[in-house]
């Protein structure tokens, strides 16, 4: 695997706010919290169900170009005790098929976050 493909797997912070669109038929809002090329964490306090399809919808610094990206409900994490060191509450999402313009934004966001956070990669 080359090291541009190695980064782009690594899950890096990315908070923005995003656009979801549940197969269910719901319409929301959410914080992305952070992102790789297979998936994403969405700080949300309501729990989809696991295995429901989402589409997402969000921007990135420098591009007016929205992306979306089709997925799947992977899990939830509910409220916890002690949330100090945790993510807050939410889901994580496993996409699907995903467009190369997609991929390419995906792949820009964790090399541009790496470049600044160099010993992320290590």
């Amino acid at each position: 695997m080359s090291e541009r493909r190695t980064s782009a797997m690594l899950r890096v912070p990315f908070v923005r706010m995003c656009t979801l669109h549940f197969d269910a038929g719901r319409k929301a809002q959410a914080f992305i919290a952070n992102i790789n090329i297979l998936g994403a964490y969405l700080a949300f306090d309501e729990w989809p169900a696991i295995g429901e399809g989402v589409l997402m919808r969000f921007g990135s610094a420098g591009t007016e170009t929205l992306v979306d990206i089709r997925g799947v409900v992977a899990w939830v994490n509910p409220k916890q005790q002690h949330p100090v060191h945790s993510l807050p509450p939410g889901f994580g999402v496993k996409f699907l098929d995903l467009s190369a313009h997609a991929v390419r934004r995906i792949e820009s966001i964790v090399e541009d976050y790496v470049a600044r956070h160099p010993q992320t990669a290590r």
